[in-house]
């Protein structure tokens, strides 16, 4: 679940990924509490602006700051290896790929997007290796 927690952050750092025209994409700024019961990260604070987003959550995420010039961002697994994120804008929904540098296949495909009710929807889709069902994690603003 760690490493669901990690795809979870590098989906946040990568919102300003390019794509459509700046006011078209949700603002991802400010504190999101998680809903329901199986929540592994309770608490997420995202800062967001024009080239860069940071944000830390609780509990166990440290704080992480990427550019968000659509390049890909390199991260670290929870064991220390290496990961390459790539995010790109379909419509307003933000798709962010992560496979392994040596590999160049994806391991994990998340979403985000801003629903009707306001909420911050993420699905996390495990690519390759034994099937999983995705993950479906809500968070709505405090």
């Amino acid at each position: 679940m760690k490493f669901v927690t990690l795809c979870l952050v590098l989906v946040v750092a990568a919102f300003g990924a390019v794509g459509l025209v700046a006011q078209d994409r949700p603002n991802f700024s400010g504190t999101w509490i998680g809903v329901g019961p199986q929540q592994e990260i309770r608490e997420l604070t995202i800062k967001h602006d024009g080239s860069t987003l940071s944000f830390e959550g609780q509990p166990d995420v440290i704080k992480h700051t990427f550019k968000l010039d659509g390049s890909e961002t390199e991260i670290r697994a929870p064991d220390g290896k290496p990961l390459l994120a790539k995010a790109v804008w379909e419509g307003k929904t933000l798709v962010v790929t992560i496979h392994f540098p040596e590999l160049k296949q994806d391991i994990r495909r998340l979403t985000w997007a801003i629903d009707a009710d306001g909420q911050l929807v993420i699905v996390t889709e495990f690519l390759g290796g034994k099937p999983e069902a995705p993950i479906k994690t809500v968070y709505k603003r405090r």
